[in-house]
């Protein structure tokens, strides 16, 4: 963990009265301790003692030799399987995870923090654990005499701000990203397929990544949607298909890209070999939009001004009911959870703070006809913001491509 994000662990843990967190969800001990799990079931327990952070991780032997030597005090290891016997997370960590609780020596009535129900979760592999009421019962049977209880507001505070590091790893993140679009926009030509689009892109984003993170750990998903499938593009998820894209539609390619657990979200509309007026027009609105929302950011604004001062622009360009979304979400530790700080939406309470890092995305999606999505992302100073995306082009003349 940087010493910037070790010392608002340690104000958060002082000002809401943690003795310790025990936290397993892979973007919260990527957060707590600076290590990006893989598989969700490696365990940290940051404590506080004497003005002092402490960490100690309980992890999968697998990953073992992946843990950063200064991340933590402690690393205890355990198996699932071997050739002589098959288990289970929560059976195989419980006797490690003992160890490291009963060596604490925490006082009777001490407060754990532990993970409430999990939003969405950031991947990290093809598949992960996270905690369930199993993991809450098996912390409140190694501290019994503990008062456990759920730190998710700790926690979304703790996300919703990123330290120096962490936003120099987002912006490798937006680096590759932008690799990824110029591959995309190549890959767009007669008889090519969505799919060929997204694959032309995939491999673009992870030769990217890791050229800057060789040892690293680089994630991509991408979603290409043409035609009247990108008018879809608004709903809750986006999938590419196998459908042929056609002279004169709409390509919109949503890329998320993860470099060792710190995530960029972008979004960018092409238009195969022509564009018309009425698809003009709207592209011009949402660079009018975010240029409205943009100019009115500054730490101590709320997210719903943020949101209406974009919301407002696309009414009066006539595509306001064409705008189905909020402008935008907190990301970094995660690519797409709505419900990450700041939240910029017509109802939003979010208030907007120095460091922390969102996207803005002004939108149009015209039923049976096509979508596009302006989708960039921001960090917050205090004395204004920083376009994290600025070297994504958004200009129409780069969007069309010849056909």
């Amino acid at each position: 963990m940087d010493s910037e994000r070790r010392a608002r662990v340690r104000e958060a843990l002082q000002r809401d009265g943690y003795a310790a967190l025990i936290c397993r969800l892979p973007e919260h001990v990527l957060m707590l301790t600076g290590y990006q799990p893989v598989l969700g079931n490696t365990f940290c327990v940051v404590t506080l003692a004497d003005d002092l952070i402490d960490i100690r991780l309980v992890a999968p032997a697998d990953e073992a030799d992946r843990i950063p030597r200064d991340c933590a005090s402690e690393v205890k290891v355990f198996r699932e399987e071997t050739l002589s016997f098959i288990s289970t997370t929560l059976p195989a960590v419980r006797e490690p995870l003992a160890e490291v609780v009963n060596s604490l020596n925490l006082p009777s009535g001490a407060v754990i923090g532990v993970e409430g129900d999990p939003s969405p979760v950031a991947p990290a592999y093809t598949q992960m654990s996270f905690p369930g009421g199993g993991t809450l019962d098996l912390v409140r049977e190694l501290l019994p005499e503990a008062r456990v209880r759920v730190a998710t507001q700790t926690l979304t505070t703790l996300s919703a701000a990123k330290t120096t590091y962490e936003l120099e790893r987002i912006r490798m993140a937006e680096a590759a990203a932008i690799e990824g679009f110029h591959a995309a926009r190549a890959a767009i030509r007669p008889g090519a397929t969505e799919a060929e689009v997204a694959g032309a892109a995939y491999s673009a984003i992870l030769q990217a990544g890791y050229r800057q993170a060789p040892n690293g750990h680089v994630l991509a998903h991408l979603h290409v949607m043409s035609g009247p499938r990108a008018a879809e593009a608004y709903r809750a998820f986006n999938l590419t298909s196998g459908a042929q894209l056609a002279k004169g539609a709409t390509v919109s390619v949503q890329m998320a890209v993860a470099i060792d657990g710190y995530w960029a979200e972008l979004t960018r509309a092409f238009f195969a070999g022509s564009v018309d007026d009425t698809w003009q027009r709207a592209h011009a609105a949402c660079i009018r939009a975010q240029d409205a929302a943009l100019a009115r950011i500054h730490d101590g604004i709320s997210g719903r001004e943020v949101d209406e001062a974009a919301r407002s622009v696309m009414k009066d360009a006539g595509f306001g009911n064409e705008f189905k979304h909020g402008l935008g979400h907190g990301c970094g530790f995660q690519a797409i959870n709505h419900a990450a700080e700041p939240v910029l939406h017509p109802v939003s309470q979010s208030i907007l703070r120095s460091g922390m890092v969102h996207n803005i995305e002004p939108a149009v999606y015209r039923e049976g006809i096509g979508g596009i999505r302006l989708n960039d992302n921001v960090a917050i100073r205090a004395d204004g913001y920083e376009l994290l995306s600025s070297g994504l082009s958004r200009d129409l003349d780069w969007l069309v491509v010849d056909w």
